[in-house]
Protein backbone atom coordinates (compact mmCIF):
# COMPACT_ATOMS: atom_id res chain seq x y z
CA UNK A 1 0.00 0.00 0.00
CA UNK A 2 1.46 3.26 -0.80
CA UNK A 3 0.03 6.36 0.50
CA UNK A 4 -0.66 10.02 -1.61
CA UNK A 5 1.52 12.51 -1.07
CA UNK A 6 -1.58 14.14 0.24
CA UNK A 7 -1.72 12.10 3.20
CA UNK A 8 1.31 13.27 4.62
CA UNK A 9 -0.01 16.65 3.83
CA UNK A 10 -2.91 16.63 5.26
CA UNK A 11 -1.09 14.87 9.15
CA UNK A 12 1.18 17.30 8.64
CA UNK A 13 -1.22 20.41 9.06
CA UNK A 14 -3.08 18.54 11.64
CA UNK A 15 -0.09 18.63 13.89
CA UNK A 16 -0.06 22.00 13.49
CA UNK A 17 -3.63 22.42 14.16
CA UNK A 18 -2.92 20.26 17.23
CA UNK A 19 -0.14 22.79 17.95
CA UNK A 20 -1.95 25.89 17.73
CA UNK A 21 -4.11 24.92 20.13
CA UNK A 22 -1.53 23.98 22.61
CA UNK A 23 -0.23 27.04 21.97
CA UNK A 24 -3.50 29.44 22.26
CA UNK A 25 -5.05 27.00 24.94
CA UNK A 26 -1.68 27.36 27.23
CA UNK A 27 -2.44 31.68 27.14
CA UNK A 28 -6.67 31.20 27.41
CA UNK A 29 -7.24 28.90 29.39
CA UNK A 30 -6.62 29.74 33.27
CA UNK A 31 -5.19 27.47 35.01
CA UNK A 32 -4.98 26.87 38.85
CA UNK A 33 -1.74 25.38 40.42
CA UNK A 34 -3.76 24.98 43.69
CA UNK A 35 -6.67 22.50 42.46
CA UNK A 36 -4.62 21.22 39.35
CA UNK A 37 -7.72 22.17 37.34
CA UNK A 38 -9.08 24.72 34.65
CA UNK A 39 -11.12 27.66 36.02
CA UNK A 40 -14.45 26.81 35.68
CA UNK A 41 -15.57 30.13 34.31
CA UNK A 42 -14.48 29.29 31.26
CA UNK A 43 -16.60 26.48 31.21
CA UNK A 44 -17.85 27.01 27.35
CA UNK A 45 -13.75 27.86 25.71
CA UNK A 46 -12.64 24.73 27.57
CA UNK A 47 -15.14 22.89 25.73
CA UNK A 48 -14.40 24.12 22.32
CA UNK A 49 -10.50 23.60 22.78
CA UNK A 50 -11.94 20.28 23.62
CA UNK A 51 -14.13 19.20 20.31
CA UNK A 52 -11.37 20.78 18.20
CA UNK A 53 -8.22 18.93 20.36
CA UNK A 54 -9.95 15.88 20.32
CA UNK A 55 -10.94 15.86 16.60
CA UNK A 56 -7.59 17.00 15.64
CA UNK A 57 -6.21 14.28 18.27
CA UNK A 58 -8.20 11.72 16.53
CA UNK A 59 -6.71 12.36 12.89
CA UNK A 60 -3.52 12.18 14.38
CA UNK A 61 -3.89 9.29 16.01
CA UNK A 62 -5.60 7.52 12.84
CA UNK A 63 -3.00 8.53 10.79
CA UNK A 64 -0.45 6.84 12.62
CA UNK A 65 -2.04 3.82 13.21
CA UNK A 66 -2.16 3.69 9.45
CA UNK A 67 1.18 4.25 9.00
CA UNK A 68 2.10 1.50 11.83
CA UNK A 69 -0.29 -1.02 10.84
CA UNK A 70 0.57 -0.78 6.66
CA UNK A 71 3.76 0.01 6.70
CA UNK A 72 3.33 2.21 3.47
CA UNK A 73 7.01 3.45 3.31
CA UNK A 74 8.52 0.19 3.34
CA UNK A 75 9.77 0.18 -0.29
CA UNK A 76 11.89 3.30 0.64
CA UNK A 77 13.70 2.84 3.27
CA UNK A 78 13.22 -1.16 4.99
CA UNK A 79 10.43 0.59 7.47
CA UNK A 80 12.52 3.29 9.08
CA UNK A 81 9.89 6.23 8.09
CA UNK A 82 7.06 3.78 9.22
CA UNK A 83 8.69 4.09 13.00
CA UNK A 84 9.78 7.63 12.32
CA UNK A 85 6.13 8.70 11.29
CA UNK A 86 3.81 6.72 12.48
CA UNK A 87 4.92 6.09 16.26
CA UNK A 88 5.16 9.40 17.20
CA UNK A 89 1.92 10.29 15.15
CA UNK A 90 0.22 7.16 17.48
CA UNK A 91 1.63 8.78 20.45
CA UNK A 92 0.56 12.00 19.47
CA UNK A 93 -2.72 11.93 18.72
CA UNK A 94 -3.53 9.95 22.07
CA UNK A 95 -1.96 12.04 23.52
CA UNK A 96 -4.04 14.83 22.29
CA UNK A 97 -7.10 13.03 22.65
CA UNK A 98 -6.51 12.29 26.30
CA UNK A 99 -5.40 15.84 27.31
CA UNK A 100 -8.56 17.48 25.40
CA UNK A 101 -10.91 15.10 27.74
CA UNK A 102 -9.02 15.92 30.24
CA UNK A 103 -10.01 19.84 29.35
CA UNK A 104 -13.40 19.04 28.87
CA UNK A 105 -13.69 17.05 32.37
CA UNK A 106 -11.88 19.58 33.95
CA UNK A 107 -10.16 16.95 36.44
CA UNK A 108 -6.48 16.60 37.82
CA UNK A 109 -5.05 17.48 34.12
CA UNK A 110 -1.58 16.74 36.43
CA UNK A 111 -0.99 12.94 35.48
CA UNK A 112 -1.49 13.44 31.88
CA UNK A 113 1.80 15.20 32.10
CA UNK A 114 3.69 12.33 32.74
CA UNK A 115 2.17 10.82 29.44
CA UNK A 116 3.31 13.99 27.78
CA UNK A 117 6.78 13.91 29.36
CA UNK A 118 6.93 10.03 28.08
CA UNK A 119 6.00 10.73 24.35
CA UNK A 120 8.50 14.08 25.05
CA UNK A 121 11.18 11.69 25.66
CA UNK A 122 10.29 9.68 22.88
CA UNK A 123 10.15 12.76 20.52
CA UNK A 124 13.92 13.43 21.60
CA UNK A 125 14.72 10.01 20.54
CA UNK A 126 13.31 10.45 17.36
CA UNK A 127 15.20 14.17 16.87
CA UNK A 128 18.47 12.23 17.59
CA UNK A 129 17.92 9.24 15.08
CA UNK A 130 17.11 12.19 12.16
CA UNK A 131 20.22 14.25 12.86
CA UNK A 132 22.31 10.74 13.29
CA UNK A 133 21.15 8.71 10.21
CA UNK A 134 20.40 11.82 8.28
CA UNK A 135 16.49 10.61 8.06
CA UNK A 136 13.82 12.85 5.48
CA UNK A 137 15.03 15.25 2.75
CA UNK A 138 15.52 17.93 5.41
CA UNK A 139 16.42 16.61 8.74
CA UNK A 140 17.55 20.01 10.16
CA UNK A 141 13.73 21.15 9.87
CA UNK A 142 12.27 17.84 10.85
CA UNK A 143 14.59 17.19 13.81
CA UNK A 144 13.47 20.85 14.95
CA UNK A 145 9.43 19.94 14.60
CA UNK A 146 10.24 16.51 16.76
CA UNK A 147 11.84 18.99 19.03
CA UNK A 148 9.38 21.41 19.15
CA UNK A 149 7.24 18.62 20.50
CA UNK A 150 9.07 17.18 22.84
CA UNK A 151 9.97 21.11 24.34
CA UNK A 152 6.33 21.43 25.73
CA UNK A 153 5.39 18.19 26.59
CA UNK A 154 8.56 17.87 28.66
CA UNK A 155 7.89 21.16 30.07
CA UNK A 156 3.95 20.37 30.38
CA UNK A 157 5.35 18.74 34.23
CA UNK A 158 6.94 21.49 35.72
CA UNK A 159 3.73 24.11 34.10
CA UNK A 160 1.34 22.29 36.10
CA UNK A 161 3.30 21.10 39.18
CA UNK A 162 4.62 24.70 39.83
CA UNK A 163 2.83 27.41 41.27
CA UNK A 164 5.57 29.69 39.40
CA UNK A 165 4.17 31.04 36.46
CA UNK A 166 7.14 31.41 34.54
CA UNK A 167 7.07 27.67 33.65
CA UNK A 168 3.34 28.25 32.10
CA UNK A 169 4.90 31.31 30.08
CA UNK A 170 7.86 29.07 29.22
CA UNK A 171 5.55 26.41 28.13
CA UNK A 172 3.52 28.90 26.32
CA UNK A 173 6.69 30.02 24.49
CA UNK A 174 7.63 26.59 23.86
CA UNK A 175 3.86 25.88 22.57
CA UNK A 176 4.61 28.77 20.43
CA UNK A 177 7.83 27.29 18.58
CA UNK A 178 6.35 24.43 18.15
CA UNK A 179 3.19 26.07 15.93
CA UNK A 180 6.15 27.80 13.96
CA UNK A 181 8.24 24.64 13.03
CA UNK A 182 5.38 22.69 11.93
CA UNK A 183 4.40 25.84 10.32
CA UNK A 184 7.29 25.54 8.00
CA UNK A 185 7.60 21.46 7.88
CA UNK A 186 3.72 21.45 6.39
CA UNK A 187 4.68 23.75 4.18
CA UNK A 188 7.72 22.32 2.69
CA UNK A 189 5.93 18.80 3.20
CA UNK A 190 2.98 20.41 0.59
CA UNK A 191 5.48 22.66 -1.16
CA UNK A 192 7.84 19.27 -2.41
CA UNK A 193 4.52 17.56 -3.28
CA UNK A 194 2.95 20.26 -5.47
CA UNK A 195 6.05 20.42 -7.94
CA UNK A 196 4.86 18.99 -10.76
Amino acid sequence: MVLSHDFLDVMAWDVVVCAVLLAIGSLRLRYNSKTACFDESDSNLRLGFAIAGIAAGFFLFISGLVIIFFWPFAALSSGVYNVLFGGIATVGGLLFMTGSVVIATNVDCRPITYFAFVAGLYALVDSYAIMRYGLTSSPIVSTLGYLGFAAPAILSVPATHLADKRWRYLFAIFAFLFVAVWLIEAATFTIAHLQP
